[in-house]
């Protein structure tokens, strides 16, 4: 009447459809039933085994083992009754370093497997006199032996072939080794040991 339009009432007023806008009023119709809580946390565990189970097999098939000590040569690194996680890949795709600890099939009886200490590799040089191991005509420094005293032999050495290592147990006075069966192929290697796992509060890497 005057030319002016009253402001609409806010309360009174209605705006223009929005399809990108739900009103608060209106109520979406689920279409799938929800699950129990007892059902839902069933099939939640199904899916972890499903998935954990074949993923375990893989991993102990391919990859890692765990093997339990059996015996005192390695004392006091590892002690009888303690377990030991391998790893079974790296073996196989790199090189093995002297003083790594080693699971390999037994020459003396291939059903048996061994772990011992690599202490030469191929064109190594190996003498034990006294109690010191010489690596290429140079003592080798161990902390880790139990010492044992070598037969006098003097000049007496082993020249590591190649694609073989030379091993010792770190009890030396009570191991069979390469001192007993020579040195061992690289292909009778089962896995390089990673961790002892067991017991917990032994737990360590290597």
């Amino acid at each position: 009447m005057n030319g002016f339009e009253s402001p609409p009432d806010p309360l009174n007023s209605e705006e223009a459809p929005n399809p990108g806008k739900v009103a608060s009023d209106t109520q979406e119709v689920e279409t799938t039933p929800r699950l129990s809580p007892f059902r839902r946390i069933t099939l939640e565990v199904l899916l972890v085994v499903g998935i954990a189970f074949p993923l375990a097999l893989v991993l102990h098939t391919f990859v890692t083992q765990v093997y339990a000590i059996s015996g005192h040569s390695m004392e006091p690194t590892l002690y009888d009754g303690e377990r030991v996680m391998v790893d079974k890949v790296s073996p196989a795709i790199s090189e093995i370093s002297r003083g790594d600890l080693v699971i390999f099939a037994s020459p003396e009886d291939t059903s048996k497997n061994l772990i011992k200490r690599v202490i030469g590799l191929a064109g190594d040089k190996i003498e034990l006199i006294g109690e010191m191991v010489y690596l290429n005509d140079e003592p080798l420094r161990e902390g880790y032996t139990r010492r044992t005293i070598f037969p006098q032999k003097p000049g007496e050495s082993t020249i590591v072939e190649e694609g073989s290592m030379y091993v010792l147990g770190d009890n030396r006075p009570q191991s069979r080794d390469s001192r007993d069966f020579g040195t061992v192929t690289l292909d009778q290697v089962k896995g390089r040991v990673l961790l002892r796992l067991w017991p917990l509060d032994a737990l360590k890497f290597f």
